[in-house]
């Protein structure tokens, strides 16, 4: 075994601390903005052919792999135990890495074991007060998706079928999206083709097959199938947005800024629009659009500022659009 010692905040540590941070924010801004699959190997990869061009030599590729997650578990820490989080660059700072610590470190298990048997009793006591009540069903799904109990969440999902068949649609598709959390995107889209048997007149089952295609990379399958969706319904704005977001994804930025505005001019006050301002103008960041991009991202966390969605959601992309000001600045 080969031992690394790096003194903080020296020349060599500040430059791999930097290539590392670049990474691990590129890795959580992409699955916070498009629900992509986690894949830690291969942005690992990515880091080491960052540094071994860089900083280091090819031959201690190898053990920098040993090496790198428990960097990354200490830059988290770090992050983690500030208690003075006061600039707004420290405050996104803490949001960007508040989920690593679940991926490259243990916590306590003991601890989460407690909070997720507290919420289930909190939650199933409610239930037992109002069984008919599909809202606490969903809450408690979400309870089980929080504390990654997605077997859990799917048998209560198929209990949730029995009791709400009126609502088949909105539950399966919920068991599409803990599928995808699992990995399981294929069995998830295998969900959406069922339900589009039963209901082959539903273009929103059109909408989330488009993205469940994204998923899986499947790039002109999931383009193919939202242009032909906007072609039908090209007053939709919803469509619009997903189209824009698909074309992002597979990093089409002009495309999407056309799809982003076509939402933009149809539906100025729909729920999801802070997140088209957003998106567009991460659209023309990338593109060196510099002026739009920065008005655009700062009308986005306006709108959102302003939204009545969750606290969590609406945190999630103010701290994107701070990401990306911070990098045009």
């Amino acid at each position: 075994d080969m031992d690394f010692y790096f003194q903080e905040n020296e020349r060599l540590e500040i430059m791999l601390r930097a290539i590392t941070e670049d990474h691990i924010t590129k890795l959580t801004y992409l699955n916070k903005l498009f629900s992509r699959t986690l894949d830690i190997s291969s942005t690992l990869d990515l880091i080491l052919d960052d540094i071994c061009r860089t900083l280091f030599k090819e031959d201690l590729r190898d053990s920098l792999r040993e090496f790198l997650p428990n960097y990354i578990n200490y830059l988290a820490y770090k992050i983690e135990t500030k208690r003075d989080l006061i600039e707004s660059i420290d405050k996104l700072e803490g949001i960007i890495w508040q989920n690593i610590p679940t991926i490259f470190q243990s916590k306590s298990e003991d601890n989460l074991e407690n909070q997720f048997r507290e919420e289930i009793q909190k939650i199933d006591k409610e239930i037992d007060l109002s069984p008919n009540n599909l809202d606490l069903y969903n809450s408690k799904i979400k309870i089980f998706i929080y504390f990654n109990q997605y077997g859990e969440g799917l048998k209560l999902l198929d209990v949730m079928l029995g009791i709400f068949p009126e609502s088949e649609k909105d539950i399966q598709m919920k068991k599409a999206s803990v599928l995808k959390s699992m990995k399981k995107i294929q069995a998830g889209l295998d969900i959406i083709n069922d339900l589009q048997e039963k209901y082959p007149d539903d273009n929103d089952l059109v909408n989330y097959k488009a993205y469940w295609l994204q998923y899986l990379d499947r790039k002109e399958e999931a383009q193919r199938l939202i242009q032909d969706l906007v072609d039908r319904i090209p007053n939709n704005g919803m469509y619009h947005d997903t189209y824009g977001e698909i074309l992002m994804y597979f990093e089409d930025y002009e495309e999407a800024i056309k799809e982003f505005q076509d939402a933009i001019e149809l539906v100025s006050d729909e729920w999801y629009i802070h997140q088209t301002y957003i998106k567009l103008g991460i659209c023309y960041k990338e593109l060196k659009e510099y002026d739009l991009a920065e008005e655009n991202l700062e009308k986005g966390i306006e709108l959102t500022n302003k939204s009545s969605i969750d606290p969590d959601t609406k945190d999630k992309w103010i701290a994107i659009a701070n990401l990306f000001l911070l990098q045009i600045e």
